[in-house]
């Protein structure tokens, strides 16, 4: 996500378009992550956490590659709503599955020591971005690697528990 917000406004130049237009582009991503984590708690809810996080991800992944197959703003405006209807969902969906793995009693610790080490990939996600652009002038590759990240999170959260959190942390009694 780091890309998007850093790195796509100049990446719509490079077809031409004014930063303003990319900016007013980038704008969508807000719109699509609401409705995107509105749609995919709801369907959260009947269909499972863990497929729909499943989910999330490969919808980030099929964003690159419309990103990747971008010659024109529109091509990349389609690209970062189906980017942006997968962002705040993973958020949320992270949570849930990460109780449902680990327990409430954990969770805390969990969640936290995630989004203190999220901030530190994000950012060397955009450095390298940027670095690449510099040396190859162009984002594709910062791209294709972005849309492994997706195919690698999905396939991750696809994976079957293996009950290995439950055998290391036996069931502790809950605070009442």
């Amino acid at each position: 996500m780091g890309f998007v917000n850093a790195h796509f406004v100049a990446y719509t130049t490079d077809f031409g378009t004014t930063a303003i237009n990319g900016a007013y582009a980038l704008a969508t991503v807000g719109i699509a992550g609401l409705a995107g984590g509105l749609g995919f708690g709801f369907l959260a809810d009947k269909f499972g956490r863990r497929p729909l996080l499943s989910i999330a991800f490969l919808m980030r992944a099929a964003g690159y590659v419309v990103l990747l197959l971008a010659n024109a703003l529109p091509m990349a405006i389609l690209g970062i709503v189906i980017i942006g209807s997968s962002w705040t969902s993973v958020i949320a969906l992270t949570g849930t599955v990460s109780s449902d793995e680990f327990g409430l009693r954990r969770l805390g610790t969990i969640i936290g020591t995630m989004f203190a080490v999220m901030p530190l990939g994000a950012s060397s996600a955009v450095w390298l971005a940027g670095r690449i652009y510099d040396s190859t002038g162009s984002y594709d590759i910062a791209l294709w690697i972005s849309l492994g990240m997706g195919l690698l999170g999905a396939a991750a959260v696809a994976m079957p528990s293996t009950g290995l959190a439950k055998k290391i942390w036996p069931s502790m009694p809950q605070a009442e």
